[in-house]
């Protein structure tokens, strides 16, 4: 029946995000729901138009770069036509934080008139551990897969609900500001460490690094990610069969200095634990 059914709508450069989406696939099946996953990482998935009509209830998943959703996903959102559907979010990150994108990311889901009833946040391993870091490189492990058996057993009771609990979030502190640090960020004119290069032309020239670019930002010809495009996903990296698209070697000997900035050390990544919302406190947590 329509009511059973949900799209689970999910972006995944280095497939942790993927990763709990196909679990909560099998976890909606078992309990006799019909489900679908859509994968929105490349450029080209995104300029299909969603099954909305299709689909009821959505769920969208995505991983936190730099305390918000990625910034190829911020700029799709506002394209939709959610026409009132329910949804719920999560969102995958690598040990530090997932800042802002919670409250951000439910804030352009609403403008675009989906319905948000709850969110969540799993740890799973950073994308910059291809680049030499080590940030919660086991995750996710049996405890995080439970919470995620939970939300989705949350989602199949809110989906069902004629009239389900309004879900709030209070607006963080310093999100204004970090929204206009972002609008009004100078152009790059070098390029960053994580911004990947491939590294020999021992290359078979498959193009996969090209076609999976979430931004379009990686040139196989010149086996060079565009410095103001690239949004450090790491995808190029991940996906190359030849495995000769790298990171800047020095990333490896800086993840120390990471750790120093943030404040963090492994004890503290590790300790933390993946976790579902549905009030507002929670997300501040």
């Amino acid at each position: 029946m329509k009511d059973q059914n949900v799209a689970i709508v999910y972006f995944s450069a280095t497939d942790v995000t993927y990763t709990y989406a196909r679990f909560m696939q099998r976890i909606f099946s078992e309990q006799g729901w019909e489900v679908v996953l859509i994968n929105v990482t490349t450029y080209a998935s995104r300029q299909q138009a969603l099954p909305l009509n299709a689909h009821g209830n959505l769920i969208f998943g995505f991983p936190v770069y730099g305390d918000f959703a990625p910034s190829v996903i911020n700029e799709w959102l506002p394209t939709l036509a959610g026409q009132g559907n329910r949804c719920a979010m999560f969102f995958t990150y690598g040990g530090r934080t997932t800042g802002y994108a919670h409250f951000h990311t439910k804030s352009l889901l609403e403008q675009s008139g989906f319905n948000v009833l709850f969110s969540a946040e799993f740890l799973g391993r950073h994308a910059f551990n291809l680049c030499g870091f080590s940030m919660v490189p086991d995750r996710p492990d049996e405890i995080d897969f439970e919470v995620a058996q939970d939300y989705v057993d949350l989602a199949i009771a809110r989906f069902s609900q004629e009239d389900p609990p309004v879900f709030r979030l209070q607006k963080p502190f310093g999100y204004a500001s970090s929204l206009s640090r972002i609008k009004n960020r100078r152009v790059r004119t070098t390029r960053g460490l994580a911004q990947p290069t491939r590294v020999t032309e021992d290359c078979q020239m498959c193009y996969i690094c090209e076609d999976e670019c979430p931004a379009q930002a990686f040139d196989a010809d010149t086996g060079l990610s565009d410095i103001e495009r690239c949004i450090e996903c790491m995808r190029c990296v991940y996906v190359c069969p030849d495995e000769v698209i790298h990171c800047n070697q020095r990333m490896k000997a800086d993840f120390p200095a990471f750790l120093d900035y943030f404040h963090l050390n492994q004890d503290m990544m590790n300790v933390k634990k993946s976790k579902i919302i549905t009030e507002s406190w929670q997300a501040a947590a």
